[in-house]
């Protein structure tokens, strides 16, 4: 319905890479990719010859490898395959993708302004919605810092979901035990021939870096199932010091969903604490399968919680979000759904619902009293 308001102004490209915090983003680096990854690998010449049951038998030998013995009785068996995995990755993708702990490049919204490939199509994506650490020793609260990403094999490097120095560390404690993601940058593709591998890199912090402590070091490989359902489950890792427990989804026939929230009229009044989460849908299954359909009093994807302060608003009014990709099952629907509250438990609730797009933008006005907010959501289609 047309109500004669003027329409607010679109974030441009430029606009989206700085709210992004992607500033520094190389323009013509996309090309440049597309070019390399049409290039032939350069391994060295022993490991081209290298067979599948070679491989395998090399990576056998080296988990089992004697090391040094003091090191050997210190490392739990995630940590030894964490080691593993990683001269593994040298060996065979750093020559095509770089340093093991390059980041993707690979931006969100790759195909929301330009025309995607003709192989493109809704694939299959890992959404990641929680990470829980409790300790398995001593109890919360405690500091915490380091990484957690996903490695999907568009690029194969990591597309961080967490990452904290020592300086800026998250404190945890028994009423939320769960780490602040601001991940993924983009869209993480789940395939049934080749694992998005988790990797989870934490450490305890102590009174002074001596006293430090190696909290979780794993890599966990998730594949793809042969399922007609989205669906979500969980699993959980313990080490020595900590047990480390994901929420994730497996969302089929999908597509990139990139939100941003912007205030257009009024403003957020100190005082009131605020949340912003999407709830994506899909077709329900029949039992005994898993439902992935949610509401927002169940499982839903965070985009920020502002806690105990103000919610974070810049000088022309965009918020702050602290996640803003999530993968949406083109069978179903996203919501995004904002709440506030101030110290009277006066709670102002307001959503929006968005079909899933293959491009472009969907816009929609939330009205939530105190101010009004723009909602924007990219669309781009998920491919190498």
């Amino acid at each position: 319905m047309k109500t004669g308001r003027p329409e607010p102004p679109q974030p441009g490209i430029d606009d989206v890479w700085n709210i992004l915090g992607m500033e520094d983003y190389d323009k013509d680096w996309w090309a440049k990719w597309e070019a390399n990854l049409r290039a032939p690998p350069k391994k060295p010449e022993a490991e081209r010859e290298e067979s599948e049951e070679e491989w395998e038998a090399r990576m056998r030998a080296q988990m089992n490898a004697d090391v040094d013995p003091d090191e050997d009785l210190s490392l739990s068996d995630e940590a030894r395959h964490a080691i593993c995995f990683r001269s593994d990755w040298e060996s065979f993708w750093s020559p095509k993708y770089g340093a093991f702990e390059d980041t993707t490049r690979i931006p969100p919204m790759r195909f929301t302004f330009r025309k995607p490939p003709e192989a493109a199509m809704h694939e299959n994506a890992l959404q990641m919605f929680s990470v829980k650490v409790t300790a398995t020793t001593g109890g919360l609260p405690f500091d915490v810092f380091g990484m957690v990403a996903m490695r999907d094999s568009i690029d194969h490097n990591r597309n961080i979901v967490f990452c904290r120095t020592r300086d800026e560390c998250q404190t945890l404690t028994e009423e939320h035990p769960y780490l602040v993601l601001t991940g993924p940058t983009r869209a993480a593709m789940l395939e049934m021939s080749t694992p998005v591998m988790i990797e989870v890199d934490l450490t305890l912090k102590g009174t002074t870096d001596s006293e430090d402590e190696k909290l979780s070091s794993l890599v966990v490989p998730i594949m793809s199932s042969n399922t007609m359902y989205s669906h979500m489950w969980k699993c959980a890792y313990t080490s020595k010091l900590s047990t480390v427990e994901f929420t994730l989804g497996h969302i089929i026939c999908s597509v990139e969903a990139t939100i941003f929230v912007r205030v257009t009229s009024g403003s957020w009044p100190d005082g009131f604490r605020g949340q912003i989460s999407a709830v994506a849908s899909g077709d329900d299954a029949k039992p005994p399968f898993a439902v992935y359909r949610t509401s927002v009093d169940e499982e839903d994807f965070a985009l920020l919680d502002s806690g105990g302060e103000k919610v974070p608003v810049t000088g022309d009014g965009n918020i702050q979000l602290s996640r803003h990709v999530i993968s949406v099952d083109t069978s179903g629907e996203l919501k995004v759904y904002v709440k506030a509250w101030g110290g009277d438990n006066n709670v102002i609730e307001a959503w929006e619902v968005f079909k899933p797009l293959d491009a472009g933008r969907s816009n929609s006005m939330l009205d939530i009293s105190f101010c009004k907010m723009d909602v924007t959501v990219a669309w781009s289609l998920i491919s190498y």
